[in-house]
């Protein structure tokens, strides 16, 4: 389970990065030679870390209650 949750932090993070990517590619020229198109990579990027922190979020499974539930 903790490599799931690695992947899922990575991912979040990614997934961030993704996001902004267009300002960032934007404002940082070494970036600038990257071929393409900025914001096919966000979406790109958005869509296979979105999903892939999607599928990896769970709950952890230690045997101990969470203090927030639907209850």
């Amino acid at each position: 389970m903790a490599m799931a949750r690695l992947i899922y932090r990575i991912s979040v993070v990614l997934t961030a990065l993704a996001l902004f990517w267009p300002v960032v590619y934007g404002n940082v020229p070494v970036l600038r030679i990257l071929p393409g198109n900025p914001l096919i990579h966000a979406v790109a990027g958005l869509v296979v870390f979105g999903g892939l922190a999607y599928l990896t979020f769970g709950e952890e499974e230690t045997g101990e209650k969470s203090g927030f539930t639907a209850s």
